[in-house]
């Protein structure tokens, strides 16, 4: 995705906490779990082609008076009034947005995790130009259209597993004449999950337990080939004969006959390695790799058993409890 630096002298405005003058507006800032922009949260200065702007206005001003050039004084108060409705367009193009959470996807530690806001325009007129942003990074620039919802969607550096919270993010809009920018500081209740980051390599012991609670030497070759049937529903994908399917009309599940599911277990002290972080990092990759390789698996922690299971719902609950190991 790509980002753009806000200029320094709006991103030190947009940043409230770091001075003191900007404290009132940190304190208004949330976190909401949703919120609608009042006028008292929108908030609105001119930008450097608006400053000098009102140094044209004020040298024609003086001008005209200096001359006494009726031509001049028209002129001045024309631009003033161009300026004043720019002011109040570019402030309510802001107005009035309701604001909610739009949801996250958990990422791996030290990967950017992405977080998604819903604006929801009431109004019978469109919004444009609307700007996300975060820690001085502008991200995506949107339109609402009226009536109508629409993501936008910043990101935010996560440096750890855990829970990690989105923080205040920023809107603000230029439209339409890029005199004044409008803006607000928001935060929203909003956190993610940040899974351990999985070192690059591990083996995963692939002895398990079969039904009866014997060990077996498991592997993903335990059953025998029987034969082709059509693919049903639920089927996994893993099984799928693509060859076969390539040459008719028809998805063909391969079978397997003999073999016990395989059962094995992703232990936390069968891991010598004494760092807890990296422990963890090795167990998401066992993990990813028992996911991969479609054995049914369980994780064993110090303070929590996952019982063997298989799917993407067993994956997230494993790298889940390695995320919220010690929290």
């Amino acid at each position: 995705m790509a980002r753009t630096k806000t200029p320094p002298s709006l991103s030190a405005v947009a940043d409230a906490g770091r001075r003191p003058f900007f404290n009132f507006i940190a304190k208004r800032s949330g976190p909401f779990d949703a919120i609608t922009l009042d006028r008292r949260r929108v908030y609105i200065l001119p930008t450097k082609s608006g400053l000098m702007f009102a140094v044209l206005v004020l040298v024609l001003l003086v001008g005209s008076i200096n001359y006494s050039k009726s031509l001049g004084f028209m002129l001045t108060f024309m631009l003033a009034a161009i300026g004043n409705v720019a002011m109040y367009v570019t402030w309510r193009n802001l107005v009035g947005l309701h604001l909610r959470s739009g949801g996250s996807k958990p990422v791996y530690a030290r990967q950017p995790a992405r977080f998604s806001v819903q604006l929801e325009n009431t109004d019978a007129s469109c919004r444009y130009s609307i700007a996300i942003s975060a820690n001085g990074y502008e991200y995506e620039l949107v339109d609402v259209p009226a009536k109508a919802l629409s993501c936008a969607h910043f990101e935010v550096a996560s440096h750890s597993r855990g829970v990690l919270s989105a923080g205040r993010f920023r809107l603000e809009t230029t439209f339409p004449t890029g005199l004044f920018v409008a803006w607000t500081s928001i935060e929203l209740n909003m956190s993610t999950l940040i899974y351990p980051a999985p070192v690059d390599k591990a083996e995963l012991q692939v002895a398990g337990t079969g039904e009866d609670g014997d060990t077996d030497l498991a592997s993903v070759g335990l059953e025998e080939f029987s034969g082709l049937r059509k693919y049903q529903v639920g089927d996994s994908w893993r099984r799928v004969s693509w060859k076969r399917s390539a040459h008719t009309d028809t998805i063909y599940t391969k079978e397997f006959v003999g073999g016990k599911p395989e059962r094995v277990w992703i232990d936390w002290n069968q891991v010598a390695v004494s760092d807890t972080e990296q422990r963890l990092s090795i167990l998401a990759r066992l993990v990813l790799n028992a996911d991969a390789a479609a054995v049914i698996y369980g994780v064993r922690l110090p303070n929590q058993e996952i019982q063997p299971d298989t799917g993407s719902a067993h994956l997230h609950q494993c790298l889940r409890a390695l995320a919220l190991y010690g929290h």
